[in-house]
């Protein structure tokens, strides 16, 4: 399966389970709490959207990608990282006007996020309720989400799982193919391992 096959299979899932329960998310274009979070996604997958951005979401995460990885090389090991991260509002680099700029192209994690409630409860400050988040829609894109991990590891032998804008600066800026190369490369950073940080499979 291709990062792109999993794109299309977890739409047309999530369009027939919402169809079929009689579920209406709420989230709509110009609605982004959720792109201030911390996103992760394979290599595999990483690699598959770096055809599609433009010159300036590259210098984007060129600008924003060393900082992602200092703030992961302090926070990886803290229980509140990722909540202390999505309360500083920082948006996600591929965020413009307040659209996804890579909408058709966007990771699993984030088609999987999806709420039928009101969209301001998903801001950092709103600390939504449980059950705020479909946890259905989520769990279709895990099982898509690992079957691309199991065809990664497949077709290169180990997997790779990181932060959204810190991988995709490591792949435009240059990460090392073989295993070895990879792990010393993010324990150099401070990036790999603990809690948060990155993981080599």
């Amino acid at each position: 399966m291709t990062p792109e096959e999993a794109w299309r299979a977890l739409d047309q899932d999530l369009a027939d389970y919402l169809a079929r329960k009689g579920v209406a998310p709420s989230c709509r274009a110009g609605c982004f709490a959720c792109c201030y979070g911390l996103v992760s996604l394979s290599r595999l997958e990483a690699k598959a959207l770096l055809p599609h951005l433009t010159k300036a979401q590259k210098a984007r995460l060129l600008e924003e990608g060393p900082r992602r990885l200092a703030l992961l090389a302090q926070g990886k090991d803290q229980e509140d990282f990722p909540s202390r991260f999505f309360r500083s509002r920082t948006p996600c680099p591929l965020l413009e006007g307040g659209l996804c700029g890579v909408y058709a192209h966007r990771p699993l994690a984030c088609r999987g996020l999806l709420t039928q409630g009101d969209p301001s409860l998903c801001a950092p400050e709103a600390k939504a309720p449980k059950g705020h988040f479909l946890p259905v829609p989520w769990r279709m894109a895990r099982l898509r989400m690992e079957a691309l991990w199991e065809e990664e590891q497949r077709r290169f032998g180990f997997l790779v799982l990181g932060e959204l804008a810190g991988l995709l600066y490591l792949l435009l800026t240059g990460l090392p193919e073989d295993r070895p190369g990879v792990e010393a490369k993010l324990q150099a950073l401070g990036v790999l391992g603990g809690r948060w940080g990155f993981q080599v499979v």
